[in-house]
């Protein structure tokens, strides 16, 4: 079991790592269709892309919080 949970720590901190990756990402993408006034589908795209970062991260930390209460 303490195999499992390492492994999933693991992977929880590459989430969020990433996480972090496709927010900044999704910003720069909406910054770069905000400059731009013609480009509308890559401020959507950016759009989309920070939040699903902020989705991550959200998700990463709500685990590492049950992690650290043994919640289910």
């Amino acid at each position: 079991m303490a195999k499992k949970v390492a492994h999933f720590k693991r992977v929880i901190k590459f989430r969020s790592y990433f996480g972090w990756i496709f927010a900044i990402v999704g910003g720069c993408l909406f910054g770069v269709g905000v400059k731009n006034n013609q480009m509308p589908l890559i401020m959507i795209n950016g759009a989309l892309f920070f939040g699903y970062g902020i989705f991550m991260i959200w998700q990463t930390k709500r685990a590492r919080q049950r992690l650290e209460h043994g919640d289910g």
